[in-house]
């Protein structure tokens, strides 16, 4: 109990493969019931949109506005062989070119061409091919922008064998013969989808689409689910694992505390709990150790006491009765009377510290300003004498510089005045014979023999009342065992001094221990709990069940 506490000692993990299943399941639940919901609406969305975009009036205006488009081409290509027809049967043209004049079917040529702005070039050829005439404009063909037709006609009344022929190249802008090669294809598209492929690429497609984006969220669904479960689970495998030990009497074990959330806060009241049952089940093993010492201390003053007297009055009177004349023997009558007497003094002090602590009444709580008490104590502490004599712990004490730090304000509890002064008493006149005694060892006797200083502080839900020393401090052998009965590091101590300090802080709900100071020396530390506190309730309710007992059985 009043040693450090344990340090969080890792749990073995156990599976908990049932709650991260079910937690992965209820995040793929609560992701699939909306994606189930996009899923519909979206397929009911591409079927409206789809059948929209297919009604058979579209189609039918398409084919149409295709229509107008061949009609417009066939159009401006009948006119070109119109234009063609037109200039093969002038008869001048026809005359000059039969009659082989090459300047004249050049002029008519040219004539013609200055007539007929989209021509390219027109040329006369005979039957046999041979060119008669021939004129070009100047500017070449340019592919990416127009389309050319080339028409053949005979010239005049001649037939198509006999010739000669009029061979016109004719150019259009070539933007509306793209244009309607391009709406054709679009509606071939269009017509093939309406009949052939709409349910398998509207419908298919985009019900695939949705599909692989619906398996993809599954899948990252419970990626997620278990990145979440996963820690969550370690850490309830961690708490189900500590309460096997806890269950088997160990309540060292501690389980590592991570988070903020509820597993974590369920993690700190099970350490917490553990911690308060550690502490509660050492309160109870050092009461019990302490009854039972109490009734050996009982006991041993009882037996001790009784043939002390017995054995002082029979030196006394040997002593007395002694009439002879032989000084050695006198001498030796005399040294054992002093011998005696001084040991039956000591036996008599040791019965008194017996009997002491066999009586040590239980702690009387009630409300207190621990603050004020403190403050008290340093007062009581600082006066030297009072009615004209020293006191002995007063004496103690003025070699020693004794410092109290505590703060202003109220630090209600609940105490026993007198016994906690007791405690505190104790406690520093400890801290000064250890400091006497280091002071003695040194060989310096003058001067101050050291600094003791008293501190109090609130800390969480408890008070923590520090007394420091510079001295040599306390073995860690020592500390261990330092509160037990008839332990004690003093040639005239009986060892109890300590061992009555913890009962009475285990009485106030509270714990002692021992440290080593910041000053280099040793360190007490008392806790006591707030006047609020469950520790503090549970302490007053252990002290009226034990006067209720203590009045039934007397």
């Amino acid at each position: 109990m009043s040693g450090p506490p344990n340090p969080p000692r890792p749990a073995p993990l156990i599976k908990t493969r049932k709650i991260e299943r079910r937690v992965v399941l209820a995040v793929l639940v609560t992701a699939v019931i909306p994606l189930v919901a996009a899923l519909l609406m979206a397929r009911a969305m591409v079927a409206r949109v789809s059948a929209t975009a297919f009604q058979p009036e579209f189609g039918a205006h398409l084919d149409r506005a295709l229509g107008v488009y061949a009609d417009l081409a066939k159009t401006i290509k009948q006119g070109m062989r119109y234009e063609a027809d037109a200039i093969a049967m002038r008869p001048e043209l026809s005359r000059v070119a039969k009659a082989g004049e090459g300047e004249r079917v050049a002029a008519e040529l040219a004539r013609e061409f200055a007539a007929h702005p989209s021509l390219v070039s027109l040329k006369i050829e005979d039957a046999s091919g041979a060119l008669l005439g021939k004129h070009e404009r100047e500017r070449p063909v340019d592919p990416a922008a127009e389309r050319t037709l080339l028409v053949r006609r005979p010239l005049g009344e001649a037939s198509e064998d006999e010739g000669p022929f009029l061979v016109a190249t004719f150019a259009a802008p070539n933007a509306r013969f793209a244009e309607m090669e391009s709406a054709q294809e679009f509606v071939q598209a269009y017509h093939q989808i309406e009949r052939h492929h709409r349910e398998e690429y509207v419908d298919r497609t985009y019900t695939r689409a949705f599909g692989l984006l619906f398996g993809l969220l599954i899948l990252l669904a419970a990626l997620a689910g278990i990145v979440v479960a996963r820690p969550v689970t370690r850490r309830i495998a961690e708490l189900a694992a500590a309460t096997r030990p806890v269950a088997a009497g160990d309540l060292t074990v501690r389980v590592a505390v991570t988070g903020d959330d509820e597993v974590g806060d369920l993690g700190r009241a099970f350490n917490r709990m553990l911690e308060e049952l550690d502490e509660s089940r050492a309160r109870v093993e050092f009461l019990r150790r302490m009854s039972e010492w109490q009734k050996m201390a009982r006991h041993l003053a009882h037996e001790i006491k009784n043939p002390l007297t017995p054995i002082q009055l029979a030196v006394q009177e040997c002593h007395r009765r002694y009439a002879g004349d032989d000084p050695d023997y006198r001498r030796i009558v005399q040294t054992t009377l002093e011998v005696v007497e001084e040991e039956v003094g000591t036996l008599r002090r040791l019965v008194g510290e017996f009997s002491s602590f066999a009586r040590l009444p239980r702690a009387d709580l009630a409300p207190v300003d621990l603050g004020s008490f403190l403050r008290e104590q340093r007062d009581h502490f600082s006066a030297r004498t009072e009615g004209g004599r020293t006191f002995d712990e007063e004496a103690l004490l003025s070699k020693v510089d004794l410092r109290f730090d505590v703060p202003e304000g109220s630090m209600p509890a609940v105490l026993d005045r007198e016994m906690l002064h007791r405690v505190l008493t104790n406690v520093v006149q400890n801290a000064a014979q250890a400091l006497r005694d280091a002071r003695k060892r040194a060989g310096k006797s003058e001067g101050s023999w050291g600094r003791v200083v008293v501190a109090a502080r609130a800390v969480g839900g408890s008070y923590v009342v520090d007394v420091d020393d510079d001295g040599p401090g306390i073995s860690a052998e020592v500390r261990d065992v330092l509160f037990d009965p008839y332990v004690t590091t003093k040639r005239d101590g009986t060892g109890l001094g300590l061992t009555i300090v913890k009962k009475i802080v285990v009485d106030h709900g509270g714990t002692i221990e021992a440290t080593t100071s910041p000053l280099g020396g040793a360190r007490f530390r008392i806790r006591l709990p707030r006047a609020d506190s469950a520790e503090a309730r549970a302490a007053v309710e252990r002290s009226l069940a034990a006067d209720e007992e203590e009045a039934r059985s007397s």
